[in-house]
């Protein structure tokens, strides 16, 4: 027996795929157009067709935007007319995804041995193989694969690659299926396989066109996963988050607002079994860690469901939801999206989705409020850094990955990570000419009574302090504002959509309120910076730390 091993994503399947199969079926295999004109090492015809679907558990971003499942329907359809005109058998098998690796060649080929039970060797003695990605030929041709070329370097008019028609098909939105390049292009049985799945169309439309979303799946190239979930969701710290607000929530129908991995989620079905718990999150890694937690029933018997969407989107009906969080979500919106107007145009969109005496409840980060003679957050004040708490070599180093990053700044002192801090706290958003500060955070030093310290704004020191331990992400949290409004600002932009802003001095928790993190003082401040401003006398007078956190309660007032 000789195989033919079609790896890829296959997403889709294409006209030239079918025509292009068909006639290779037909020719022996020694007079085949290998890539390179290498010869194969097998010589026994074809009669046999794997079909290997990669990245099969990934199916929530651009790159992948379609589930395993319809994707192996897909071929199975494809693949079942050349079953039947050229006498051949097929197998439809899924590869897990990997990060990349120059050994993905050989984990395929390891990974179809162990689900065939070892039953399928493929070997360069019993297999060939079909590819059109450069980088993928290679890894193969290193193993002795012959390789069939199939869409690359061929000049023929339906040989399109696959991401292509895809990328067409989300440009073209409803009127995909009466698009004649497409109906061209694609394979009749991929037509038919989304008419059948009309979702299919609308997944990839949706994907593709989210401003927010970059083809992985997520927000930023520069997130470890793993760290995040940990820091924003290990069990210790997401109780402490919950207890901030379940005083607060109102049963029903509870939506969670960038649920990340479902933690908070996984908290909340203890003390709302009966509600309806709907999780929304963006990114397809936190979506498939959903997925997962929901598998091994994390969630007990409460009805929960997860939705991957833009939250800068309408999601629900209007007045259907009892109760909306927002936990560490509202400072991204302002981040990624155009500020102010991304804030006040989902909590806008939030009012809307709120019941009638339902609440939207926020716990974010947020800026320091004026105090003495620190009237506004953009005064200069002077901060004080621990300078003998590290190093103070090579601040700006560049490292290749983020783990060399996290370790290289774990050993700088706290006052030359400020220093690497003030290069790069929105350099991206510099460089690609959205906004933030003009050219770098605008600092001065002076030395007052034999100490140094570093002069800026309110605003700076309160981001610098809140960020500086966030070394396992750093370049994703250099892209993040935490202390852009105050605590009034907050509140006032909850009223100007509609929202009470409820607040209860006799039970603070049932209300909005804003703190300082004794946790993160007694761990991540004291001993490391100090915070002061000048008096009319010339004098340095302390400040307190700044607020660290708040939660804000809106409530969508009953109307007669």
């Amino acid at each position: 027996m000789s195989s033919l091993l079609f790896p890829g994503r296959h997403l889709l399947n294409t006209a030239f795929q079918s025509q292009y199969l068909q006639r290779l079926l037909q020719i022996p295999l020694d007079q085949l157009p290998f890539f390179d004109g290498f010869q194969p090492k097998s010589v026994e015809p074809i009669d046999q067709i794997v079909f290997a679907i990669t990245s099969c558990n990934q199916a929530h971003s651009r790159y992948n935007p379609i589930p395993f499942h319809v994707r192996a329907i897909g071929v199975d359809r494809f693949a079942r007319s050349l079953e039947m005109t050229f006498d051949i058998s097929y197998r439809i098998i899924g590869i897990p995804h990997y990060r990349p690796t120059p050994r993905f060649a050989e984990f395929v080929l390891k990974e179809i041995e162990e689900q065939t039970e070892g039953s399928l060797l493929l070997t360069p003695e019993n297999c060939v193989v079909l590819c059109s990605t450069p980088a993928v030929i290679d890894m193969y041709q290193e193993l002795s694969f012959g390789i069939l070329p199939a869409e690359l370097g061929s000049d023929e008019p339906l040989a399109a690659m696959p991401v292509d028609l895809i990328r067409t098909m989300a440009e073209k939105g409803g009127s995909w299926f009466s698009n004649p390049e497409l109906r061209r292009k694609l394979a009749a049985a991929t037509v038919d396989l989304w008419q059948d799945f009309p979702d299919v169309p609308l997944r990839v439309q949706r994907l593709w066109r989210d401003p927010l979303l970059n083809d992985e799946g997520s927000l930023t190239e520069d997130r470890d996963y793993s760290s995040y979930a940990y820091g924003m969701g290990n069990n210790a710290i997401v109780g402490l988050k919950y207890d901030d607000i379940k005083e607060a929530m109102l049963p029903g129908k509870i939506v969670d607002e960038g649920c990340a991995d479902g933690a908070l989620l996984s908290h909340i079905v203890r003390d709302f079994p009966d509600s309806d718990l709907i999780g929304i999150e963006i990114t397809g890694e936190f979506i498939a860690r959903c997925q997962e937690r929901q598998r091994a029933g994390d969630f007990g018997g409460t009805y929960v469901h997860f939705h991957q969407r833009n939250i800068t989107q309408p999601i629900f009906q209007d007045n259907t939801i009892d109760t909306t969080l927002c936990n560490s979500t509202v400072h991204e919106l302002y981040s990624y999206g155009s500020q102010e107007e991304s804030v006040a145009d989902y909590f806008l969109r939030k009012y809307r989705q709120t019941a009638p005496g339902g609440r939207l409840i926020i716990r974010d980060v947020v800026g320091p409020s004026p105090f003495e003679g620190v009237t506004d957050k953009s005064q200069e004040i002077y901060l004080w850094l621990a300078q003998d708490d590290g190093s103070d070599q090579d601040i700006f180093r560049e490292c290749p990955d983020s783990h060399q990053l996290m370790e290289h700044l774990s050993r700088l002192s706290t006052y030359s990570r400020f220093l690497r801090f003030s290069r790069d706290f929105l350099a991206d958003m510099r460089n690609e000419g959205k906004r933030g500060m003009e050219t770098a955070v605008q600092f001065r030093e002076e030395v007052v009574d034999g100490e140094r310290y570093v002069c800026l704004s309110y605003q700076a020191a309160a981001e610098f302090i809140s960020k500086k331990d966030y070394v396992d992400n750093w370049d994703s949290e250099m892209n993040e504002e935490f202390a852009f409004w105050d605590f009034s600002e907050w509140k006032n932009a909850l009223s100007a959509a509609g929202f009470d802003v409820v607040e209860d001095p006799n039970a603070p928790k049932r209300g909005s309120r804003v703190y300082c993190n004794q946790w993160i003082v007694d761990n991540r401040y004291q001993g490391k910076a100090r915070l002061y401003w000048k008096n009319d006398q010339g004098q340095l007078q302390p400040m307190p730390f700044p607020s660290t956190n708040l939660v804000l309660v809106g409530e969508k007032p009953i109307r007669n």
